[in-house]
């Protein structure tokens, strides 16, 4: 179902870990930089500092996550995670856009770099964002709040090997426009996974039916079952738990539904979108009369034909539940 799961007690050990390295190295890598004078490593060091305020967000997000529900907040603090998949996300787009725009500076104007402390620092880099990787990778990679930590150190890992080839070229061959090529190149990658991300997060935000999930497929199923006649107010939307929860009114056929039917119907109902539909909780109410069908305009089926709207297996026939 969504990419939203709710981040176990190892991936949350891997994000502690990978911003304790990435924040050491980042020290390390600033103060090198300062000392050597090379634009090129403070520039990564500042990519890595990025990182490791991705990291960071997706610790507290997590963290939020874990709170309890309360009459207040009923589903607790649990969205904070996807929050901070939008916090990251947009972190992302603002770290693509400042690596193609650097580059792109640098390619009107390229510099000779030291290549020698150049490759000492990012090789450095490469050991701890491959031990970050390492960890990171063996959590749930479908959790989009660890997409965004994960990408965050993929892209100091990338800029720790645009460094080095960019110093084994610039040293074999002195084709300076490298270094901001291959910068530019990575900026791309990174503007798509932000895109990806950030889409993804506002429409769990929204509360808009799963992907994955075929909203007119699942009500004509349920009023396929005998009993059944006009599934309307179908609404579907994903906790960040990765677990889809529908919601729903059922007209029942009074002809061939008597009152101690109605609670096999509803099992019946219950199983079907669990079973056949992955949804994780399910609140379907089921009426002898449409009853509360506003307000309208939040009713998809509104919108729909009566043939794709209804598919009504008893004798009676489903009449739009607008006109009953």
């Amino acid at each position: 179902m969504s990419h939203a799961h709710h981040l176990a007690p190892q991936s949350r050990r891997a994000l502690r870990i990978s911003a304790a390295l990435t924040g050491v190295y980042f020290a390390v890598e600033l103060a090198a930089g300062l000392v050597i004078g090379s634009v090129a490593v403070l520039s990564d060091a500042f990519h890595t500092a990025s990182a490791v305020g991705g990291v960071l967000i997706a610790i507290g997000a997590a963290y939020l996550a874990g709170s309890p529900a309360t009459p207040t907040r009923t589903f607790g603090l649990i969205r904070a995670e996807i929050f901070g998949a939008f916090l990251n996300g947009v972190f992302l787009l603002a770290m693509a856009v400042l690596v193609m725009t650097m580059g792109a500076l640098r390619l009107s104007d390229p510099k000779d770099l030291a290549t020698l402390p150049m490759l000492l620092i990012a090789t450095g880099g490469l050991v701890t964002e491959v031990i970050s990787l390492a960890l990171l990778l063996q959590g749930d990679r479908s959790n989009l709040n660890l997409q965004g930590a994960i990408w965050h150190v993929v892209q100091t890992f990338v800029g720790s090997l645009i460094i080095i080839v960019a110093a084994v070229v610039i040293e074999t061959t002195g084709f300076l426009e490298i270094d901001p090529i291959l910068g530019i190149a990575f900026g791309v990658v990174l503007l798509w996974a932000s895109i990806g991300i950030i889409r993804e997060s506002v429409d769990i935000l929204l509360e808009a039916t799963p992907r994955d999930l075929d909203l007119v497929r699942l009500k004509q199923d349920v009023e396929a079952l005998p009993g059944a006649r006009d599934m309307h107010h179908v609404h579907a939307w994903t906790l960040p738990s990765g677990r889809t929860v529908v919601s729903a009114h059922l007209l029942i056929n009074e002809a061939s539904v008597n009152e101690a039917g109605e609670t096999d119907l509803l099992q019946r109902i219950t199983d079907l979108v669990r079973q056949e539909h992955g949804a994780y909780f399910s609140t379907i109410q089921l009426e002898r009369r449409c009853v509360g069908e506003d307000p309208r305009e939040i009713d998809f089926s509104q919108g729909m034909s009566l043939g794709e709207a209804h598919a009504p297996t008893d004798s009676a026939p489903a009449p739009h539940h607008g006109e009953h």
